[in-house]
Parts: structure tokens; C-alpha cells; sequence
């Protein structure tokens, strides 16, 4: 599995998780746009709306959320999206998403007087040298910013997870911990880092939870870490996480680099479908 894979599946896994997303919507959304949902009522849409040509890209990545504005059953639709590297066409991906699945709804529903739902992108990057913000705009040769009218730009929620600080956001500690990887992933204080993650790793609940999740660190570590750091990562769990020598004991087996990647694929063991956990 090469690196960006591991990186894709890695989040995805931690976004099937309803309470990581829930509380990286509600960090990230502006306040008076929260006041307007219902985020505690989040749904994964799955294929509900999704054209066949992006279900490959975006499948599990869909979410939407029910408004609070008076008896109205609208929802807002959210795409979550990951970068582990600079891609500079990514505001026209969105809009290819957008027009794609707001045809795809159009030609779905039954009333033809509908209006098309609300669709914020929400792009979670990390690459070495950090994001670079762009619109559409910034990709189109303008004579003169007078013609920009007549570009279809939007704004998109963004955490640079290399410039942005997790502890600034009240993400859950899965999520912080994930994000602090990211940030110092290529620090000279990388070492020092990891023992903050395992500190968050420990706050996790209930146990069943933080089990899944120190496994999953561990192998993502494993997976995307030079093996000569292996020795500081292992003595670090063991001193912070109980049981750390009987998680760290089974590595081998468990996180093998040539090994069973499928963890990285699957939904959280103790997460049943449309349920969140407390």
C-alpha cells in the first residue's frame, strides 16, 4: 500500500466515525452557520446522491445534517476531502462534485420545484509544505480581476493540518491526536510530538474506543515511520498507556509494514451503523 493510500484510509477511517466528524464540523463551521444545524443529527449519505463516476472518490465521505430553520427538512450536504499533498486543481474537483451532484439530485427528486441543496466542501490537507489556498479564480488567465464576476468561485472550509494547531479546535482527542501526527510529521520535535498523541489517546472513551484507536495510531506509525524511531515510539506508549507493553508486544504482528493493512479499510469495531457511541 503506498503512503497516500495509508494516509486516505487512515482518515476515512477516523470520519466513519460520527463523533470525529461531528466535532470537526462543529470546530470548523463558522458560529452563526452552526446555530442553523442540527449537527448532533448527522447522516452518511453513501450513495444516496452520488453520481456512479465519483462514488470511487467519495464514498463515505458524504454527510449531511438537518436544518433547524423552522419546520423546514432541509439538509446541508458536506464533503469531506483529504490532501496529503499540494493539489492545485482541488477547487475544481469541488466544483465538479458540486454541479455532479447537484445534477444527479435535480434528476432524483420528484418535485421539480426544489430547490438544490446546500454542498460545503470541507478539504483537510497536510502536505509537507503546508496548503496553499487557491480558488477557481487564481486557476483562470484574467486580463484584469474585472472578469472574476464571471468565475464561479466559492470558499471551502480548510485545516492545514501543518500550519494549523489541533489544540487551537476542540476536535475529539481521535482527532487531535491524528492531527498533531500530521502537523509534526516532519519536525525535528516529531519524538517529543508522539508523547502529546498518546496523551490524547489516552482520554479517548470508553475503553473499547481508545483500544480501537491506540491500534490504529500504532499501525499508522508503523506504517509511515522510520523504523530507527520504532525504539523511542515503543518506549514512549509503554510509559504513557496502560498495558502499553501488551499492545506494543504484538506490534509485530500487528503492524508489520509487508503485513494485513485491512484495519486501515475498515469501520470502527465498536461503532454500529447510524449510532453514535457516547
Amino acid at each position: 500500500m503506498s503512503t497516500p493510500k495509508i494516509h486516505d484510509n487512515t482518515i476515512k477511517y477516523f470520519l466513519s466515525d460520527r463523533q470525529n466528524t461531528i466535532s470537526i464540523l462543529k470546530s470548523m463551521l463558522p458560529k452563526d452557520i452552526q446555530e442553523k444545524l442540527d449537527l448532533d443529527k448527522i447522516r452518511y449519505e453513501k450513495d444516496s446522491f452520488l453520481p456512479k463516476s465519483l462514488q470511487e472518490y467519495y464514498s463515505d465521505l458524504i454527510v449531511s445534517a438537518p436544518t433547524k430553520c423552522g419546520t423546514s427538512v432541509a439538509k446541508i450536504f458536506f464533503l469531506m476531502e483529504h490532501k496529503s499533498t499540494f493539489k492545485k486543481y482541488t477547487p475544481l474537483q469541488f466544483l465538479r462534485y458540486i454541479l455532479e451532484f447537484w445534477d444527479h439530485y435535480l434528476r432524483s427528486s420528484e418535485d421539480s420545484k426544489e430547490k438544490l441543496p446546500v454542498i460545503i466542501p470541507v478539504l483537510i490537507a497536510h502536505p509537507d509544505e503546508g496548503w496553499r489556498p487557491t480558488k477557481v479564480s487564481d486557476l483562470v488567465d484574467l486580463p484584469s480581476d474585472n472578469f472574476k464576476i464571471y468565475i464561479p468561485d466559492f470558499d471551502f472550509l480548510l485545516f492545514d493540518a501543518v500550519k494549523d494547531d489541533p489544540e487551537d479546535y476542540d476536535f475529539d482527542e481521535a482527532v487531535k491526536a491524528l492531527f498533531t501526527i500530521w502537523r509534526y510529521s516532519g519536525s525535528p520535535d516529531f519524538i517529543k510530538a508522539v508523547k502529546r498523541v498518546f496523551e490524547l489517546i489516552k482520554q479517548i472513551d470508553p475503553q473499547a474506543r481508545l483500544d480501537d484507536y491506540l491500534q490504529i495510531i500504532l499501525r499508522y506509525l508503523e506504517l509511515t515511520r522510520e523504523e530507527e524511531e520504532y525504539i523511542d515510539i515503543k518506549k514512549i506508549a509503554e510509559t504513557e498507556i496502560d498495558e502499553g507493553e501488551e499492545y506494543m508486544g504484538t506490534i509485530a504482528e500487528m503492524f508489520r509494514r509487508e503485513g494485513d493493512e485491512r484495519t486501515l479499510l475498515e469501520k470502527p469495531k465498536w461503532e454500529k451503523k447510524g449510532e453514535l457511541k457516547a
